[in-house]
């Protein structure tokens, strides 16, 4: 893997506690919540820098590939419990923090890029739900998957559960969130959460999972994903317009005449995003 570069893409302020490292000359964003003294809970000025980066990012023509991974040890233990229920005493204020952490999951899983969650350690509450709306799932042999509402006296907001259950299955999810139960990285493996488990650096696995879907044509990625996205949530219609907008630019860019040309010349096609 090569090392970072030296004038990275657009980053967040300078002491956000979302750090931004680009790699191979700035194809690779690899995002880390670095609140490790929280087990990387996000509070709201996190989650608000959390979606901000992802923005960015989607908007970097160069950036080929995302990994979000958590601190030392730990992927996200959710949203911050003592930071939120500061704002539990105001309706309002409470109302826009919960609508900036949806926010920020809608910027994960919008962007148009594969985006892998890099999973040790605890993937609990919001942060399971952060690592679902992620593309792809590695975790080590640490990771520990909770949906914890039922020990909180909560409902699982229902786009949330949309996820879930088009990862692992109803019955599994049901088991899931009634027992609240923490499941190890075995269990989480074998029913759909993760995509793999691995042995070693997290992180390297992850980006070793990723590296073949780095050189495809990316408005074809992120179409596909879109059209995936929109199929999971049971957002076709709502959506159509736009898939019907990205196809047709699909259709028309330099990438396909070149793809086109490289098949009839039998030579590998290099895309661009245009």
């Amino acid at each position: 893997m090569n090392s970072p570069i030296a004038t990275p893409s657009p980053q967040p302020r300078a002491d956000s506690e979302i750090l931004v490292e680009y790699r191979d000359g700035g194809r690779i964003a690899v995002v880390t919540i670095n609140r490790p003294y929280r087990r990387n809970a996000c509070d709201l000025r996190a989650w608000t820098d959390l979606r901000d980066v992802f923005l960015a990012i989607g908007r970097e023509r160069a950036v080929r590939l995302a990994v979000l991974r958590g601190a030392e040890g730990h992927f996200c233990a959710g949203d911050d419990i003592l930071a939120f229920r500061e704002a539990l005493s105001d309706t309002v204020r409470a109302d826009a923090y919960r609508a900036v952490i949806q926010e920020c999951y809608a910027a994960v899983q919008d962007a148009p890029i594969p985006v892998i969650a890099a999973v040790s350690g605890v993937c609990v509450g919001g942060g399971c739900s952060l690592a679902m709306c992620c593309d792809f799932r590695v975790g080590d042999d640490s990771a520990r998957v909770r949906v914890p509402v039922a020990l909180l006296g909560l409902i699982y907001p229902t786009i949330q559960l949309q996820r879930l259950a088009s990862l692992v299955g109803v019955r599994t999810a049901r088991r899931w969130l009634y027992t609240a139960d923490m499941i190890d990285a075995d269990a989480a493996c074998a029913a759909g959460y993760l995509d793999e488990r691995c042995d070693g650096d997290v992180l390297e696995a992850a980006l070793r999972f990723g590296r073949s879907m780095m050189d495809n044509a990316p408005l074809s990625i992120a179409g596909s994903k879109m059209q995936l996205n929109a199929i999971a949530a049971g957002t076709v219609a709502e959506n159509a317009a736009r898939i019907e907008d990205i196809s047709r630019r699909a259709n028309e860019s330099d990438d396909y005449r070149n793809a086109a040309a490289a098949f009839a010349a039998k030579r590998k096609p290099v895309f661009t995003g245009q």
